[in-house]
């Protein structure tokens, strides 16, 4: 391997991936490849990537190929997915990937567990970690019977609703439902943006109001590195990506996230998110087999999930800096935050969107060392204007691009 690693790091349209090339350049002197799908990403215009390249999305079929070609172009040390659809692309295409070439990503069954909900849950009851009462199958039955009038009675509301399977690419998938009235377009919108088509249809843990999440690396079912935080606000409110968190540290979260990722043997990283009842009880939402939206929060403060992870896979543990992880810290998301009020504007208002964001003491995620990709709208909004329309079909196999960083 050369002196200075080479990392392949793909879903350069995540603000996550700016994050994680930093990171990466600054603890292991690595040098970036990174994959976007087009010009506008945002990784590809940072100055921490040094080679960028336009790939297509995770949802065309084109795209395992297109990875495979850069890696055999561009010869990187590992290649590291930051989003769901690529972890899950390299997950199925593993073996066929160039032996040169390492991942550090849990064993197919691990995963598929992780990235079904329900699949997840049944995991969580087997080891006696709270999870919500589930009504889909009964929904199920009154969908089948024509969704009579009154059919709903029988459940108790709010409701929350989310797709069986991980997503990604940033759709909303999640819904908490107030209203019966509305309950089948909520339903139904879900169902057209889950990847099977199926919805869960849980009891709404309405505790606190906030998400408790833990963040692990594991090596073969060893905790590596873990920190606990407390997503405050999030987008879509309820059960989205954080706007607004902090470090929490929680004995109960930290070993319940502990023992589920145990029991599947993992490798990699994931987040795994609890709520809680109103007695305190918590209960198991999910686990996000990837990096979360909110990673900014934990490498700020010293919980450099992607750096060690590489320099465990590939055998340069000298070169971690050598320093401790901050016990506490916040951070709020004010681009992710805005850009949902912008979509949002006839249910939100705008000057509760600001007062979420801007907080005394409280940092923002947004690196000015580096605005020029931090401002970079996402590469789905300018690809819709006039002046800046989707590149044609060409423009995804050009030659990368390279930049100076050192």
């Amino acid at each position: 391997m050369r002196s200075d690693p080479r990392v392949l790091v793909l879903d350069g349209d995540y603000p996550a991936s700016l994050t994680i090339a930093k990171e990466l350049s600054e603890d292991v002197g690595a040098t970036v490849v990174g994959a976007g799908t087009s010009r506008h990403s945002r990784l590809l215009r940072s100055r921490y990537c040094d080679v960028a390249v336009a790939i297509p999305a995770t949802d065309d079929p084109r795209y395992f190929e297109a990875v495979r070609a850069v890696i055999e172009t561009h010869r990187p040390d590992l290649v590291l997915p930051v989003g769901y659809g690529s972890a899950a692309a390299l997950e199925s295409g593993r073996d066929d990937l160039p032996a040169f070439v390492s991942t550090c990503l849990p064993e197919p069954d691990a995963f598929e567990t992780a990235a079904d909900k329900r699949a997840t849950a049944e995991l969580a009851r087997t080891l006696g970690i709270d999870v919500p009462r589930d009504h889909s199958a009964l929904v199920a039955t009154l969908d089948s019977e024509g969704r009579e009038p009154g059919a709903l009675d029988v459940l108790e509301f709010p409701l929350f609703c989310k797709a069986r399977r991980e997503a990604g690419g940033g759709g909303e998938t999640t819904a908490r439902i107030v209203d019966p009235g509305r309950f089948w377009e909520v339903y139904d919108r879900l169902a057209a943006a889950s990847p099977t088509g199926e919805v869960l249809v849980q009891e709404s843990i309405d505790g606190s109001g906030a998400t408790d999440g833990c963040g692990l690396f594991c090596l073969d079912g060893e905790v590596e590195l873990r920190m606990a935080h407390e997503e405050l606000r999030s987008v879509p409110r309820r059960g989205g990506s954080g706007t607004h968190l902090r470090l929490r540290r929680d004995p109960a979260v930290e070993s319940a996230a502990t023992e589920l990722l145990r029991s599947l043997d993992w490798r990699g990283v994931a987040l795994v998110e609890f709520k809680r009842r109103e007695d305190g009880e918590l209960v198991l939402m999910e686990i996000n087999p990837k990096f979360w939206a909110s990673y900014a929060l934990a490498s700020t403060h010293g919980y450099r999930f992607a750096s060690r992870l590489v320099a465990r896979t590939l055998g340069l543990e000298d070169r971690l800096p050598d320093r401790s992880p901050e016990p506490t810290g916040e951070m709020t998301f004010p681009l992710r935050e805005l850009y949902y009020y912008a979509r949002n504007r006839d249910e939100e208002r705008l000057l509760d969107c600001l007062g979420a964001i801007v907080k005394p003491g409280v940092p923002w995620n947004v690196d000015r060392s580096d605005l020029g990709a931090w401002l970079t709208p996402p590469a789905a909004v300018l690809e819709r204007l006039p002046t800046s329309a989707a590149e044609p079909d060409g423009a995804l196999d050009r030659e990368a691009v390279a930049f100076t960083r050192r």
